[in-house]
């Protein structure tokens, strides 16, 4: 069928055009399990690329003349294929054999530190404010977000900002006369204007309340709201859990600074309903840290 050719005739074009890398983005759309496809079609679809990852497999370093008899240009190639989904199960255990997806690279969600470097990455260009922002503490209010997220946080805390600065220009400008609230953006920005604008960390803060992060969409772990005080009593325990989680998750830098090694495990037993779920959640909310239930 024409969607099996597309297919031949993209693996030949990217050995012709070698070195290349062929991307195929969301790659569970058309290589999901064939057990689970409905239609003959789709089957056929999943089989053609896995026959096309083969010869092209077993033909790296040669001349590619077997699988383009047209191209003018004989000379060795080396094609990657590099596929990316956020269902991995999904995708065809046969493509997942060595051969063919050799190595499986997972992404996960950046920490702490990591969503703080993302964010002085998208800050560099942007003019904030001096002397209170504080990366960290953004960095420390977004569990769960994840790159796009983040982007998605800067810009919106870049549109309050603008939204806010608008609306004290109108006021400065307008006075007491409706006319001149009208053509306020007619009159030019003084020098002392234009330096004081920024995006503060107030505009962040309001940002972080509206931008839902995404793993928070498709039903992932994210962050409970449950604190000590739905807990009630146990102030010795929270002490414990506070210095032997909250602190490593919190102050990581700290413990690796002293050579501490942090405690990977920790094991609550008691009769059904006296409280251990409910224990856990509020040391998950202390420290900001994703939730993940398993049953």
């Amino acid at each position: 069928g024409a969607s099996e050719e597309n297919i031949r005739v993209l693996f030949k074009k990217a050995y012709r055009t070698a070195p290349s890398i062929v991307f195929i983005d969301e790659i569970d759309a058309i290589a999901s399990k064939r057990e689970n496809l409905q239609r003959e079609m789709e089957r056929r679809i999943v089989t053609q690329l896995m026959t096309c990852m083969d010869e092209f497999h077993q033909n790296v370093g040669s001349d590619g003349g077997e699988l383009d008899s047209q191209s003018s240009e004989k000379k060795p190639g080396y094609v990657i294929v590099i596929g990316a989904t956020n269902r991995p199960h999904a995708v065809d255990q046969a493509l997942r054999r060595p051969g063919r997806f050799d190595r499986e690279i997972s992404l996960g969600v950046p920490d702490e530190i990591g969503r703080k470097q993302i964010l002085k990455m998208l800050t560099q260009n942007l003019t904030l404010e001096k002397d209170q922002f504080d990366l960290f503490k953004i960095a420390r209010a977004t569990p769960g977000f994840v790159g796009a997220d983040l982007k998605a946080l800067v810009d919106k805390a870049g549109n309050l900002a603008m939204k806010r600065i608008i609306v004290e220009r109108k006021k400065q400008s307008g006075g007491g006369d409706v006319n001149n609230k009208q053509d306020w953006w007619r009159h030019p920005w003084s020098e002392g204007e234009m330096d004081s604008l920024c995006i503060t960390m107030d505009d962040f803060e309001e940002a972080a309340t509206m931008v839902q992060p995404s793993l928070r969409r498709e039903g992932f772990s994210s962050v409970p709201d449950v604190t000590w005080e739905d807990v009630g009593g146990l102030d010795s325990l929270k002490k414990e859990f506070d210095r032997c989680i909250v602190r490593c998750i919190k102050h990581p830098e700290v413990y690796k600074d002293f050579g501490v090694n942090m405690q990977a495990g920790f094991l609550l037993f008691g009769p059904p309903g006296c409280g251990k779920t409910l224990i856990a959640k509020a040391v998950a909310h202390d420290a900001g840290a994703n939730f993940i239930h398993i049953k």
